[in-house]
Parts: C-alpha cells; sequence; structure tokens
C-alpha cells in the first residue's frame, strides 16, 4: 500500500510514518510507476506502527520502540525480557509521576501566593469620591 492508504489506516500522518522509515522503525520497498518511484508498504508495516502507537501511549521512547518492536512482530523476546521491560517502564512512569506530583504543590503554594497578593492589591471596593471644594 502506498503511505497515504497506510496513513489513513493508521491515523498517523505522511510525515511521521516518513520519519520512521527514516530512522528504521519501518520499511518501505520502492515501486517504479512510469518516472515516478513510490514507496510501497506491506501489512506487516501496519502491525508495526500499530505497536510503536501502542507503545509510545504506554511511554515507550522511539528508541526503545526500535530495539522492541522487531522482537515482538517475530516472537523471539522471551516472556522473561518482556516482564523485565516493563518494570523497567513502570518504576520509571512512577518516578515521572512523583515530580510532577511535587511541581504540582510547587505551583499549588505559588498560585496561593499570587492570589493572596492579589486580594491585598485590590483596591476597596467602596469609592469615596474625593471632596475637591
Amino acid at each position: 500500500m502506498l503511505i497515504g492508504e497506510l496513513a489513513q489506516k493508521t491515523g498517523l500522518s505522511k510525515d511521521t510514518i516518513r520519519f520512521y522509515a527514516k530512522i528504521g522503525l519501518i520499511f518501505a520497498s520502492d515501486r517504479r510507476a512510469g518516472s515516478r518511484i513510490y514507496q510501497e508498504f506491506s501489512t506487516e508495516t501496519m502491525e508495526r506502527l500499530l505497536l510503536i502507537t501502542q507503545g509510545k501511549s504506554l511511554g515507550f521512547t522511539l528508541n526503545e520502540m526500535k530495539q522492541l518492536v522487531d522482537a515482538a512482530i517475530d516472537g523471539s523476546l522471551p516472556l522473561a525480557e518482556k516482564i523485565k521491560v516493563t518494570e523497567s517502564k513502570l518504576v520509571q512512569i512512577k518516578a515521572k509521576i512523583e515530580q510532577l506530583q511535587a511541581i504540582e504543590i510547587q505551583l499549588t503554594a505559588k498560585l496561593g501566593h499570587l492570589k493572596q497578593l492579589d486580594l491585598s492589591a485590590a483596591p476597596n471596593s467602596e469609592y469615596v469620591k474625593p471632596n475637591i471644594n
């Protein structure tokens, strides 16, 4: 299938597909049509792209996916290695959650401080007209 069809079926942009091909996550074969050369993708490529998309949604980087996708497709990744990789990613995600929670606490405190300053700087709601006599 051509890149447009692959993009439509996977929901990825053509640029994303081209980038994945450039870094070696997916592969295409050249197909000549007249004077033009098109890249043609197999149905296996669609399966690979779905695995990559799923891995990214789980927090895996493209570099990590590059190492894992071949083994996942051909079944050569042993169960013990799958467990190890998944546990490692879970540890990373938990650490990231802790970092984000610390940032949330800091931002909440900062926001509270800013709101206090805003309230103390606000003029009284009663307007007193100056006496100009």
